[in-house]
């Protein structure tokens, strides 16, 4: 049930992240939508359903893209996956894991990227794009990641409610 929702809603993210929000922009830095997404969805204890979302989205982003097919996907698969070893229940007691979480997860995204890009013969000047792309876009991940958390919970308590013992 998940997957029926959660693909149309990658590409849906995908799209907005690649097209609207390319426009709207703090210094060179954009609000990464799918990266919010799977992080937000991995917080709430579906491994298996974030990894498959975060491969989903990712090619949705490369398929947009100019970069080298699959180089999002894999930063966004490791993403989930190490936001995966948080999961559980722990984190919706204190509304400043999901903020540190996401910063965390928005720095290794970066990061990834940007060895990729290193890797594939493309310069980039780092201390610049720290500064001018990867602060500001960890930042306006930040602020989004509070509100995609709740609604990531509420998501799942509406497609997986809790089973109910009878007698």
């Amino acid at each position: 049930m998940a997957y029926l929702i959660g693909v149309p809603l990658m590409a849906l993210l995908a799209i907005l992240q690649s097209s609207l929000l390319a426009t709207l922009r703090i210094l060179d830095g954009s609000a990464d939508l799918v990266l919010i997404a799977v992080v937000s969805w991995s917080l709430t204890g579906r491994m298996h359903e974030s990894m498959v979302l975060a491969l989903v989205g990712g090619l949705f982003l490369d398929l947009l893209s100019g970069g080298p097919f699959g180089l999002t996907a894999i930063g966004l698969i490791f993403v989930a996956y190490l936001v995966s070893f948080l999961e559980g229940r722990f984190w919706e007691a204190n509304f400043l894991i999901p903020l540190g979480v996401m910063a965390a997860s928005a720095v290794i995204y970066h990061a990834d990227l940007a060895l990729a890009a290193a890797v594939t013969g493309r310069p980039i000047d780092l201390p610049l794009a720290v500064s001018r792309v990867f602060l500001p876009s960890a930042f306006l991940d930040v602020l989004l990641s509070l509100p995609a958390a709740q609604l990531a919970v509420r998501m799942r308590e509406t497609l997986f409610p809790p089973r109910v013992k009878v007698g």
